[in-house]
C-alpha cells in the first residue's frame, strides 16, 4: 500500500513524498528446478512424446558483501553526536527491492508480513565480546568458514549448493552476538515487517519516474528503508548499528544452546548519542543564524589576526579577498604575490578585454599591483588552468581543434569562391553579343558556348543565383565598371551556416568549464583559513577570471587571424549555454555528509523572485558548493525528504496522522505517550530501551485507523519527526 502525506505535514517541495510497504522482486534469490515437457496432439505417431527436460536455475543475489555505493544514507549519521535519543537509527538504500529479495530464517519458517531477510541492530558500549568500546570491530572469515560453522558459536544454515563456488574463498564480516542480548533487541518475524519499507519522492525523485506509482514504487526513484526498534540512550554513550542478515538462522525464541550466534554484518556505523550538544541537523544549522559566532555573511577571505598590525595597503588587498603566495619568475627568481580566485568578497572589477576579445596567452593576464609593487597573479593562473584542462581533456582537444581546422578550410572555400564569382563578372565584355560570323569555323567548345549564353542577356537571370563579388572587394580596373550591357553585381546576404556538431559540444564543455567544473579546489579556495570548519561564506564570482579561465581552454591551437569566425560562433552558442554564475556559497559542515540531499533554497533580496541555481555539488566529504546566477538576499536550509527520520517527539509521543484518502500525512492534534508506557517501551535487563513495534503499531491502529491493523508504510507516516528548517536573511548585509 502507499501512503502520501499532504503539504500540511511534508517540506515545502515540488515532489511529495511516498511510502510503500515493500517492493517485491519477481523472483526470489535461491535454486530452481525446470521441467519442461512437450507432447504432440497425435500421440500414436512415432516420436510424438519427447522426453522432459530438467534443467536447474540458480538466481543470486546479495547475500554475504553489501556494495557501499548502495548505501544512500544512514542515520545518525556516521560519527555523528547528538540527542539522538529519541530517534530510531535507519538506514536507506539505493537497491529498493534488496530488503526482499531473500527469506529470513531457516528455510520452510512462514514470514508473515513479507519481513526483510536484512534486520538493523544496534549495540553500545560493552555489549558485544568482540567490540566492547562500539567502535564497528568486526570480524572477517570466508563464505566457506561460514557454511563450515564454528562450534564455539550458532552460525546460519544455508545451502552451499546455491553458493557460487567463486565466493567461497571471499571474506565477509561477521559479529559475534550473545543469544541472550539478541533475543532482546531482535524483532518477532511480524514486527520485522513493520520496520522496513519503500519511500520514493523528494529531493531524490527521478525525473523518469512514471507519472502514476500508486500501485507499486518507481524503482527508479524508490529507496529502501530499514528502521531499528532500539531507542539509543539519552548520556553520552556511544553506539554501533549494524545492517545483518537473518537469512539461514533460526527464529527468535527459538534458540536455546546459549551460544553467540555469528551474523553477517553487511554494513555499519558508529554515533554517539548525547543530549544538549552535537550533531543534530538543528544544531548544526543553527550554527550559522546571528549570535552564533561570525554571522554566515562572512565574506570569503583570510582575515588578519586581530592583533596584526599590517600596513594599510596590505590590509586592504586581504579584505579584496587576496592571498599571498611565493611567485616564480621566468627567471627563477623568488617574489611575493597576491592570487586571487573566481570567488571573491566584493564585485569584481571588469577585466579589459584585447581588441579581437580574447587573451591569447597568460603574460597579458599578469598585472601589476602599484601600491605594493607586486604582481597579481589569479587571472594568468586561471588562464593556465583553462588551458591545462583543456589538454588533460582528450576529447574536448581533438573537437576544439577539429573545428579551428573546420573553420579554416570553410573561409579558405570561401575566398576561392569569392574569386571565381569575382572572375565570372569582371570576365565577360562590356560590349553586346558577338555574330556568329566572327567567331571561328570550329565548334564552340562548352566555356564557349557558355560565354555566348552569358552574352546573350542570361547573365542577369543567373546572377542572383551565382551572386557578385564581394561586398568589400573593390573594382579591379575603370573597364569594369558595370554598364547597361553588364548588369551590377548583386549583394545579398548569405544563407546562414548550420552549426556543427563539434561546435555545440566545444560550447557544452566550455559552458560546464565556466561553472567552474574540473577546477582545483585549492584554485578556488587558496587558503584554508577562508573556510573554517563548520561555515558558511557568501561570494561574488569574479567573471574576468571566468572569461580568463575559457580563454586559457580556447587557447588550444588558436590563430587570431585565421580562427576569427570559429571564436564568433563558440561566442554566440556559450551566450545560450544559459546565465554565468554571478554568485555562490560555500558550506563546510557535517550537514553534507549527514544530510546528502540537504534542500537550499535561495531568494533574492525582495524575497519573492528564486534565486536560479547553476550548479551545486559535493567537492569533498564536507564540502558543497552552489553557484546563483545572483547574489541571494535569504536562505532557507531544510531536511530532505529522503532524510526524514523516524521516533518520538521532546515528550516521548508520537504525533497522529490522517490516513485517510486524499488527507494522508494531516496532522490530527492528537498524540500517543510512547516513552512513558511500559507495553510499548520496554526496558531490558541490559538498559536498553527497545520499541515494541507490534503493540504500538495494534495502539496507533486504534485512533487512526480502527478495526485494521497498520501497514510498514503507515506505521512510517506516524513515526515521522517533522523536518527541522532554518533561513537565513541577508538584506541590508554588505558583502
Amino acid at each position: 500500500m502507499i501512503t502520501r502525506p499532504t503539504e500540511q505535514s511534508a517540506p515545502a517541495d515540488d515532489t511529495p513524498v511516498a511510502f510503500f510497504d515493500h517492493l517485491l522482486p519477481g523472483i526470489e534469490a535461491g535454486r530452481y528446478r525446470i521441467t519442461v515437457e512437450q507432447r504432440l496432439p497425435a500421440e500414436q505417431l512415432p516420436g510424438a512424446r519427447l522426453d522432459p527436460v530438467t534443467r536447474i536455475v540458480d538466481v543470486r543475489a546479495t547475500q554475504f558483501r553489501l556494495d557501499p555505493s548502495w548505501v544512500h544514507a544512514v542515520y545518525p549519521p556516521a560519527h555523528g553526536q547528538g540527542p539522538y535519543h529519541g530517534l530510531l537509527p535507519h538506514i536507506t538504500l539505493d537497491p529498493a527491492a534488496l530488503p526482499w529479495e531473500r527469506d529470513p530464517f531457516t528455510a520452510g519458517t512462514p514470514n508473515p508480513g513479507r519481513a526483510p531477510w536484512l534486520a538493523l541492530l544496534l549495540f553500545g558500549e560493552g555489549e558485544l565480546p568482540g567490540d566492547p568500546n562500539a567502535l564497528g570491530t568486526t570480524t572477517s572469515v570466508t563464505v566457506r568458514t561460514l557454511h563450515d560453522g564454528d562450534p564455539a558459536v550458532t552460525g546460519p544454515v544455508l545451502d552451499r549448493d546455491a553458493v557460487d563456488p567463486a565466493l567461497l574463498d571471499a571474506p565477509c564480516r561477521v559479529v559475534d552476538v550473545p543469544g541472550g542480548l539478541l533475543a532482546q533487541l531482535l524483532p518477532e518475524a511480524a514486527d520485522l515487517a513493520l520496520l522496513a519499507h519503500v519511500r520514493s519522492g523528494g529531493e531524490d525523485a527521478s525525473s523518469a519516474a512514471p507519472a502514476d506509482s500508486r500501485e507499486s514504487p518507481p524503482v527508479r526513484d524508490a529507496h529502501a528503508v530499514i528502521a531499528t526498534a532500539r531507542f539509543p540512550g539519552a548520556d553520552q554513550e556511544r553506539y554501533v548499528a549494524h545492517l545483518v542478515s537473518l537469512e539461514g538462522h533460526a527464529p527468535p525464541g527459538t534458540r536455546a544452546d546459549g551460544n553467540p550466534v555469528r551474523l553477517v554484518s553487511l554494513h555499519s556505523w558508529t554515533f554517539t548519542s548525547r543530549a544538549g550538544s552535537g550533531d543534530g541537523f538543528g544544531l548544526l544549522a543553527g550554527r550559522f543564524a546571528p549570535g552564533h559566532g561570525e554571522h554566515s555573511a562572512a565574506p570569503l577571505r583570510p582575515a588578519p589576526a586581530a592583533d596584526s598590525t599590517l600596513p594599510q595597503e596590505l590590509g586592504e588587498l586581504l579584505e579584496q579577498g587576496m592571498v599571498p603566495i611565493v611567485h616564480i619568475t621566468e627567471s627563477g627568481e623568488r617574489a611575493l604575490a597576491w592570487y586571487s580566485g573566481p570567488f571573491l568578497p566584493r564585485v569584481g572589477p571588469r577585466l579589459p578585454r584585447p581588441a579581437d576579445g580574447h587573451f591569447p596567452d597568460a603574460d597579458g593576464l599578469l598585472l601589476h599591483e602599484p601600491r605594493t609593487g607586486t604582481f597579481v597573479t589569479g587571472y594568468a593562473c586561471a588562464w593556465n588552468t583553462g588551458r591545462a584542462l583543456a589538454l588533460a581533456d582528450a576529447g574536448f582537444a581533438t573537437t576544439l581543434v577539429r573545428l579551428r581546422h573546420q573553420g579554416r578550410l570553410r573561409r579558405a572555400t570561401d575566398r576561392q569562391y569569392s574569386t571565381y564569382r569575382r572572375q565570372v563578372f569582371h570576365g565577360a565584355p562590356s560590349t553586346g553579343t558577338v555574330p556568329r560570323a566572327a567567331t571561328p569555323a570550329a565548334a564552340p567548345s562548352p566555356r564557349e558556348q557558355f560565354e555566348e549564353l552569358l552574352r546573350g542577356g542570361v547573365l542577369g537571370a543567373l546572377a542572383p543565383t551565382l551572386g557578385g563579388p564581394e561586398a568589400d572587394e573593390p573594382p579591379r580596373s575603370a573597364s569594369a565598371t558595370p554598364t547597361a550591357s553588364r548588369p551590377a553585381a548583386p549583394t545579398r546576404p548569405l544563407a546562414p551556416r548550420p552549426v556543427s556538431p563539434d561546435a555545440r559540444e566545444a560550447a557544452a564543455w566550455l559552458a560546464g568549464l565556466r561553472r567552474l567544473g574540473g577546477v582545483p579546489f585549492d584554485c578556488l579556495v587558496p587558503d584554508q583559513r577562508m573556510l573554517p570548519p563548520e561555515s558558511l561564506r557568501l561570494f561574488h564570482v569574479d567573471r574576468g577570471w571566468l572569461d580568463a579561465l575559457l580563454d586559457g581552454a580556447r587557447s588550444l591551437d588558436r590563430h587570431p587571424g585565421a580562427d576569427a569566425t570559429t571564436d564568433a560562433e563558440l561566442d554566440e552558442l556559450l551566450d545560450g549555454q544559459g546565465p554565468v554564475p554571478s554568485a555562490g556559497l560555500l558550506l563546510r559542515s557535517a550537514l553534507v555528509p549527514g544530510w546528502p540531499t540537504l534542500r537550499v533554497e535561495a531568494h533574492a533580496e525582495s524575497g519573492a523572485s528564486p534565486v536560479e541555481v547553476l550548479r551545486r555539488e559535493a567537492l569533498g566529504a564536507d564540502v558543497l558548493l552552489i553557484l546563483f546566477d545572483r547574489m541571494p538576499g535569504r536562505l532557507t536550509f531544510t531536511e530532505p525528504h529522503q532524510g526524514l527520520h523516524f521516533g518520538v517527539d521532546d515528550q516521548g509521543n508520537v504525533a497522529l496522522r490522517s490516513l485517510a484518502p486524499g488527507e494522508v500525512g494531516r496532522p490530527l492534534g492528537r498524540s500517543v505517550p510512547v516513552a512513558t508506557d511500559p507495553d510499548l517501551t520496554v526496558t531490558t535487563p541490559a538498559g536498553a530501551h527497545v520499541l515494541h513495534v507490534g503493540r504500538l503499531a495494534a495502539r496507533l491502529a486504534e485512533d487512526v485507523k480502527p478495526g485494521s491493523p497498520l501497514s510498514p508504510a503507515e506505521l512510517a507516516v506516524q513515526l515521522v519527526r517533522a523536518p527541522e528548517q532554518l533561513t537565513l536573511t541577508f538584506e541590508g548585509t554588505p558583502r
